[in-house]
Order: C-alpha cells, then sequence, then structure tokens
C-alpha cells in the first residue's frame, strides 16, 4: 500500500480519537494524552499518546505504534483488515487491489458467506424436532438459552447430504461447500457428503465475529467425540482460538485471559461472568496462539484439567513457551482439584470457587521447577547432577538472554537450596585438620582441600592448597574483591554481576549485599563497603579474600589505577568464569547430542561455541 494512502487516512483519523475509544485519555498537552495501558492492566496511567506524531509508547510494557498497529493489535486483525477498517471511517478510497489479490479477497467472501448461512441452518436445526436432542445436551450442561444463542450453537442432523442439499438449494456449489470445509470429498470419487452429521455444532469466528469453521460434538458414542473442521483458506487450527472476538474486550479491561481445554468450559465460564476466556483447538498452543493472547494480557492463565490428559497438555505448553518467553511476557498455571475442568467445577462448587482457583494460578517458574521437582530421583550424587543437568539445560531454552539469566539465577538458588537438604551431614573434624568447606578456619580457600593445621609454609602456600585447581573460585572471587576496593565500578558492571553464577554459598551471599548497596550513595568507598558487608556478617569472609596472596596480587589498591583498568582486569576475570561454565556446558550439550542427535541440541551446541568464542575473543581484546 503506497505511502500516500496511509498518510492521508492518518491526516482524517486522529491517533487520540481511535485510542480514546479503548481508554480513557486525560490531555497532558495540546497533542499529547495519557491513558490506562490497553495492552497491560495497570492502576497509573502510563500509556502516551502523541496526536501530532500519530504515535504511542507504554512507558509500562513498551508497546507502541500508530494507528494501524493499534487497531491491528487490539483487534487482533491483519495490515489489510485494519486498514480497510479506517479507510472507510476515514472516508478513504483505497486503490483497486492487482487482479490475483482481487480474486483471492472475492473467494475468501464467498467463504465467509456459506459459512455463515451454514452456521444459521445448524441454528435453525437445533429448533426442529430431529435438535431435541441437541437441545437436550445443552440444558443438561446448564446451558440458559441466552447463552445458546450468543455462542450461536446448533445441531447437524443426521443423514450424510442434509445440509449439503440445503446450501445447493440456497445457490452454493458442492465444491465451494468442499473448500468450506462443509462438505467431504471421498478419495475413491463418489459424490461429496456432510462433514458434521448427528452432532451439536459450535462455530468457530474470527476475532472480528465472522464464521471461519466449526467444532462439533458426537451426542451418541461416536468417535471421534469432539471434532473440528478440517484445514481452509480461512481456518488454521494453530492461528486460532475459540472465543477471541468475544473474550477481548473482557480480556482488555480486565488485564488477565484464561485458556481453557475445551468449547463447553469457555462457554460456561462466560456464561458464569468470566468472560476472558478462550481455548485452542485440539492441539498444543502454538506460537501464533501465543502471540495472541499476550497481545490480550501479559501472563495468560492456563487453566487444565487435573487428570493426567489436563497435565500432559500443560507440559507441552510449558515446552512450547520457554523458548518464546521475554521480559514481561510469561504464563501462569492452575490445575483444577479433584480432576474437575472448569464446567464441573463450576456447576459443583459455584463461580466463586472458581474465581479463587483462578487467583491462585502459579507463575511459570514456579510450574516448571514442580513439574522437573516431580519427576526428580535426589537419592544419589550422580543423580542429584542429572537433575541439575536438567534444570540447566531448561533454563538454555529460553531465547531471551536477558530473561535467561534471571532464570538462571532464581532456578540454581532453588537447586542449592534442594540439595543442600540432601546432602548428608560432613563428618565431625579431625584434631589438627581443618576441612575447607566453604569458609571454615583451617581450610583450604573456599572450597579447598583439607590441609594439616601443621603444614609447612610451601605447602600453605602452594596451588593446591588455596584452591586453584579445584573449585573455579578463584575468579569469582576476585570479581568481588576488585569491587570491594573499587566500589565506582559497581554500577558499570551491575548487570554482568548479575549474571555470574557463584558456586560458593559464601560468595554468592556476598554478591548478592554488593548489589543492595546504593549505588549513588555519596562518598561511596572501599571502607564504606567493608562497613556494609562486616555489618551483614561477612566481615571473616572479606578477611579472606583480603589475606589471600593469589587475589592480593591481582586486586591490590595503587594510587596509579585508573577505573578503566580495574574494570579491563575485572572484565577479564568474568570472562575467564564464563569461559569455564561454557566449556562444561559444551562438553554436556555434546554427550546430550551424541545421545539423541536432533536438531534443536546441534542448535544448542552451535549456540555454546558462539558465545565461547565471543568471550574468549572478549578476553583477548582485554588483555592486549
Amino acid at each position: 500500500m503506497s505511502d500516500d494512502v496511509t498518510s492521508e487516512i492518518k491526516a482524517r483519523l486522529s491517533l487520540s480519537t481511535v485510542v480514546g475509544r479503548r481508554t480513557k485519555l486525560v490531555r497532558k498537552g495540546r497533542n499529547d494524552f495519557m491513558a490506562l495501558c490497553p495492552f497491560h492492566g495497570e492502576k497509573t496511567p502510563s500509556f502516551h499518546v502523541m496526536d501530532d506524531k500519530g504515535t504511542y509508547y507504554c512507558f509500562g510494557c513498551g508497546e507502541k505504534g500508530d494507528v494501524f498497529t493499534f487497531v491491528q493489535k487490539t483487534e487482533n486483525l491483519g495490515f489489510r483488515e485494519a486498514l480497510e477498517r479506517l479507510a472507510a471511517e476515514a472516508g478513504v478510497t483505497l486503490p483497486e487491489q492487482n487482479p490475483e489479490a482481487k480474486q483471492q479477497a472475492e473467494r475468501r467472501q464467498t467463504l465467509h458467506e456459506v459459512l455463515e448461512a451454514a452456521c444459521a441452518w445448524y441454528e435453525a436445526q437445533l429448533k426442529t424436532g430431529a435438535g431435541q436432542a441437541g437441545r437436550d445436551y445443552f440444558a443438561k450442561r446448564g446451558l440458559t438459552p441466552a447463552t445458546v444463542a450468543r455462542f450461536r450453537l446448533g445441531f447437524a442432523p443426521p443423514g450424510s447430504t442434509a445440509l449439503k442439499d440445503a446450501m445447493i438449494a440456497r445457490g452454493f456449489a458442492p465444491a465451494l461447500l468442499v473448500e468450506a470445509g462443509l462438505l467431504r470429498q471421498p478419495d475413491d470419487g463418489r459424490p461429496p457428503y456432510d462433514y458434521f452429521r448427528d452432532r451439536v455444532t459450535f462455530p468457530i469466528r474470527d476475532a472480528r465475529g465472522r464464521v471461519i469453521a466449526f467444532g462439533a460434538r458426537t451426542l451418541g458414542d461416536g468417535e471421534p467425540k469432539y471434532l473440528n473442521s478440517p484445514e481452509t483458506p480461512l481456518f488454521h487450527k494453530g492461528d486460532t482460538l475459540f472465543n477471541l472476538n468475544l473474550a477481548r474486550e473482557a480480556a482488555l479491561k480486565c488485564g488477565r485471559v484464561l485458556v481453557c481445554e475445551g468449547y463447553m468450559d469457555v462457554i460456561a465460564l462466560d456464561q458464569a461472568g468470566i468472560a476472558e476466556a478462550v481455548a485452542p483447538l485440539g492441539t498444543a498452543l502454538t506460537e501464533n496462539q501465543l502471540a495472541a493472547l499476550w497481545r490480550l494480557a501479559p501472563e495468560p492463565v492456563l487453566c487444565f484439567d487435573g487428570d493426567k490428559a489436563g497435565q500432559r497438555a500443560a507440559h507441552r505448553a510449558l515446552d512450547r513457551a520457554l523458548p518464546l518467553l521475554k521480559p514481561g511476557h510469561s504464563l501462569r498455571f492452575l490445575t483444577l482439584p479433584d480432576n474437575l475442568d472448569p464446567d464441573e467445577l463450576i456447576r459443583r462448587d459455584g463461580v466463586a470457587a472458581m474465581r479463587i482457583a483462578i487467583d491462585k494460578a502459579v507463575p511459570l517458574v514456579d510450574y516448571l521447577w514442580a513439574a522437573e521437582l516431580a519427576t526428580a530421583d535426589l537419592t544419589t550424587p550422580e543423580r542429584r547432577a542429572a537433575f541439575e543437568q536438567r534444570i540447566g539445560r531448561r533454563v538454555f531454552e529460553i531465547a531471551d538472554t536477558r530473561l535467561q539469566i534471571h532464570y538462571r539465577e532464581e532456578l540454581r538458588g532453588r537447586v542449592r537450596a534442594l540439595l543442600a537438604r540432601q546432602r548428608p551431614q560432613r563428618p565431625q573434624r579431625q584434631p589438627g585438620y581443618g576441612y575447607g568447606g566453604g569458609m571454615g578456619r583451617g581450610g583450604g580457600r573456599f572450597g579447598g582441600p583439607p590441609v594439616p593445621l601443621g603444614a609447612s609454609p610451601s605447602l600453605r602456600a602452594s596451588r593446591l592448597a588455596r584452591g586453584e585447581n579445584i573449585g573455579g573460585d578463584s575468579n569469582e572471587a576476585l570479581l568481588l574483591l576488585l569491587l570491594i576496593r573499587y566500589p565506582a565500578l559497581l554500577p558499570q558492571v551491575e548487570e554482568d554481576l548479575i549474571r555470574v553464577g557463584f558456586e560458593v554459598p559464601a560468595l554468592d551471599r556476598l554478591r548478592s549485599e554488593l548489589l543492595s548497596i546504593p549505588f549513588d550513595a555519596p562518598d561511596l568507598d572501599s571502607d564504606r563497603v567493608k562497613g556494609h558487608l562486616a555489618d551483614v556478617g561477612l566481615a571473616e569472609t572479606i578477611a579472606r579474600l583480603e589475606n589471600d596472596p593469589f587475589l592480593a596480587m591481582h586486586a591490590g589498591i595503587r594510587d596509579d589505577l585508573t577505573i578503566d583498568l580495574v574494570e579491563e582486569e575485572w572484565r577479564h576475570a568474568l570472562a575467564l568464569h564464563f569461559r569455564r561454565i561454557l566449556r562444561a556446558e559444551l562438553s554436556e550439550a555434546q554427550a546430550t547430542y551424541d545421545a539423541a542427535p536432533t536438531e534443536s541440541n546441534v542448535r544448542r551446541i552451535q549456540a555454546i561455541r558462539e558465545e565461547l568464542t565471543r568471550i574468549e575473543s572478549q578476553g583477548s581484546r582485554n588483555r592486549d
């Protein structure tokens, strides 16, 4: 579409007028407005509309765009559909499409017309004598006539040509009915016959409310119990959510969307006043469906039955979502009690019980942890190591680097706490020996081996006694000591410090305390930092760092050191730390690939190698 047409639409339609239909605007200037964001729930307005620029931006969730993107996202439309709608409102005539595109658009319109006619026919059949079985089914499920009408529920009577004959009588060709998914064409050349027979019908509508397909449920013992239309030019299961057209307004208003397993769950929730419910169409959530859900709410609630099938569906959703997570966009998981589905829970305990259950939905990170822990065997060191390795692999599936860092930190802490409870008690100290488990007196540095108290000075000064060859923690300790001695570096390396995974609990605690210090505090120097750390019980940890000759050599305080030189040293130590971690991950990834040579495992190896190359080259530059 030419820029002249889109510019003309923008000139005739103010952005504030279009946005004002979705959220109340408060004028902040001649051409500026603020509002509660329609893309995420908030109590303080952070959505900025700039009429003079024709753009909007939310300081809370980061959504931004122009009038076209706003209509696309709030109404789940493609660009062409949004363009046509805004052009009609602005009174702008769109140029003719090329002949092929025009023909496709006309064909799609004809398919919409035949599907609308079929929906009306199914609705009418529900009211006939033959439709009594369908009416009885809906009444048994507790649906009111108003709900049946709202969702345009219907009935496909027995017989192989009832719909076919009715549609042909209205002038629709059999080939069109096949293309629309209303008739099935046998492979042996026999005439086509009705796709749905002796079933109640559930029209599937797009975001604009147009019928694009049907779902249907058998009233007898036939299989499958539920049947959806086949893929058509209008209907793609992986792109469609049942009830999106009705749920969208409620979801945007309350900042929440509930994802259920089936049609009846969604309909029962809507009838009970929970109108923000949708459902996938018998498949695991797809990337496109997740994107549509995230346009409605930042953390959609996935509601699954408590039975095995429901939990398998939840696990599939978790697997699909992990690579797609991004800051501000996640999922919450709800498992209903007693193997009930939402419809059953509402009928048994009432809608209040359902609302309470929704409020108790757990964040994705908690569900992931519980799912992995449920199958974990922690009875031996090898099995505990395998569990830790498996958690690491799941975190690596998250594509967003920043989010992956936070997940790694969160789950690493949980693993440490869990395994600390699983490990056997350490033996009592033997006379004359100290054990280097962390920061105990007499032991090797930060997890080094036991050293006799009467050992010679040369042994005590050796690399073995200092633990440099067994824990890989020398660089971790150096990173912290440099920051203690040069706290002005803290603001510049804060994000990198968050990323570091500290293996020694005492050092990990020290890192957390450093991050809690207000970096902008006046007169922040080494003495003040050490004073704060001593106040929280880390004086001995600091003393061990400062008294270590290896660390003192690299982190000594000198008047000629600029902050740039200190940062160079710090980043070199960071590169060495990450190189060691990545090499271990690479070995583990290669072993995983040998056991299962899948494409995802190949990508994992490639990603680790690329990151390792980057880290090593960065380290080389820092030392040049």
